[in-house]
């Protein structure tokens, strides 16, 4: 959107076919009424789990990819979690802050048609909201509890596309359907369909990639594109994967790979979810995101955050029962965070074959201890601050999800200021191939206890303004 705004002619390498976009979500005025999505395919060809045993890995091909289904929660990152990470150590330094992004929150968050607070919190910056979202009133006294302990109660920013919409995916915003469509409009964008990559060819004499080539999911022919540059998006697993299949006598380890980086400190948010029973009913709409405790109490780069359950079939039970938009039950989904780790990793795995004919892949992660007993302590003081409020609260689930069951792998392709540490500038730009982006959750340096899609857009959008002028100015 921003790169054909900005006059760049684009050709979109769309990995998905337009029949497999199956999905319908409909709101009206500002309740999401009717959601049909299909099931979220766990995704086995060619890949090999060497970590873990119960690490999973998700994908859909098809137009929006992920976003056919993810929840639309959009929280900004926070300045404390670059400072988090700075504490941390070099290796896992941001080499941007908060507030080089700031800006890039606010272009992108516009087109989202956010609901949620307008006020700052710790750990939690407002958004540019277009529906200003408060809590009910029973929140109040948990709220009070929260803010003695340092952390905040606030509504969970999210992302609807309108307050009344017909959208054809399965969720309230498909990036997709949003933003990739209207940009056609431009005459500037060319979407090609069924477009599988394969490799991006560099050039020795050129120092440069000049053509990507791809593989048609119809027939099985393979396409060369040339071109002036390239913004790689396909996840934080494919997008490692991609590059390292990018060999050249230049780049024998994979694209840009200089230092052994590429694949590496592959990190994943820890999920757990919680249910409890309460003494008096409480508030589910909007939904209560419970933030993360201080810097001061928390060990560097482990975090998490709790997220209330909402929807529409919660407040249908909570009319049947007789006090609507309150139930004496809630539940939530807790984020937690791992410190990236070299030893996690996306590798190729050439005793195997995907399905589109590209070596088969290597995946390797593990959830540190400390994940999981940040898990548990975010999850006692939630109950604490519920029993507080005299709520009564009494734990009727506990469950921690395996390995890859929030869909949110990140730092595959890191950013850093050093080619040690990470593949990308602070331009979202690989070190030694200048005209290669990647714009996907693959650049995250760390994984703060937060959704990555809002500040994996204000990346992306970020790095591709820098694109736009470079390209206008003959820089590439």
């Amino acid at each position: 959107m921003l790169l054909t705004r900005a006059g760049v002619g684009v050709t979109l390498l769309e990995a998905g076919l337009p029949s497999q976009a199956l999905g319908l979500t409909a709101r009206l005025g500002g309740f999401t009424i009717a959601r049909v999505h299909r099931a979220l395919a766990r995704r086995s060809d060619g890949v090999l789990v060497t970590g873990d045993p119960s690490t999973m890995l998700f994908e859909d091909l098809s137009p929006g990819g992920l976003s056919n289904h993810w929840s639309c929660a959009v929280p900004r990152f926070s300045r404390d979690d670059f400072l988090d990470a700075r504490r941390a150590g070099e290796a896992y330094a941001w080499p941007l802050d908060y507030d080089e992004l700031v800006r890039w929150y606010e272009w992108v968050e516009p087109l989202l048609c956010i609901g949620g607070s307008s006020l700052d919190v710790p750990q939690l910056p407002a958004s540019k909201v277009s529906r200003v979202r408060t809590l009910g009133t029973s929140w109040a006294p948990v709220a009070d509890a929260a803010g003695q302990q340092g952390q905040s109660l606030v509504p969970v920013p999210y992302a609807y596309g309108g307050a009344s919409t017909f959208t054809l995916s399965g969720t309230a915003f498909n990036s997709f359907v949003r933003l990739v469509k209207p940009a056609l409009s431009s005459k500037r964008l060319v979407v090609r369909y069924g477009a599988r990559v394969t490799q991006l060819e560099w050039s020795g004499g050129e120092r440069r990639v000049r053509a990507v080539i791809f593989r048609d999911a119809r027939t099985g022919i393979d396409h060369r594109v040339p071109c002036r540059a390239v913004v790689l998006a396909a996840g934080a697993v494919n997008t490692a994967k991609l590059l390292l299949q990018s060999t050249h006598a230049d780049f024998p380890a994979g694209l840009g790979n200089t230092d052994g980086v590429l694949g590496r400190y592959l990190h994943d948010h820890p999920i757990a979810k919680v249910a409890l029973d309460l003494g008096s009913p409480i508030s589910i709409y909007p939904a209560a995101y419970l933030t993360r405790a201080p810097l001061e109490r928390s060990m560097p780069l482990y975090a998490a955050a709790c997220l209330q359950w909402s929807g529409i079939s919660l407040l249908a039970r909570s009319a049947v029962q007789g006090h609507p938009g309150r139930l004496t039950s809630c539940g939530f989904n807790v984020f937690g965070t791992m410190a990236p780790s070299e030893a996690n990793f996306v590798a190729l795995d050439p005793a195997r074959t995907s399905a589109d004919g590209t070596p088969g892949l290597a995946l390797h992660i593990h959830h540190p201890s400390e994940s999981g007993k940040t898990l548990v302590a975010a999850r006692d003081q939630l109950i604490s601050l519920l029993d507080a409020a005299r709520l009564r609260p009494r734990m009727t689930l506990w469950v921690v999800d395996a390995v890859g069951s929030s869909v949110h792998y990140a730092g595959s392709c890191r950013m850093h200021a050093s080619a040690k540490y990470g593949m990308l500038d602070k331009w979202s730009r690989m070190h030694a191939v200048p005209n290669v982006v990647v714009a996907d959750s693959a650049a995250f340096t760390t994984g703060p206890e937060k959704n990555p899609v809002l500040t994996a857009m204000a990346l992306a959008a970020r790095a591709s303004q820098r694109l736009a002028d470079d390209l206008r100015a003959g820089v590439i």
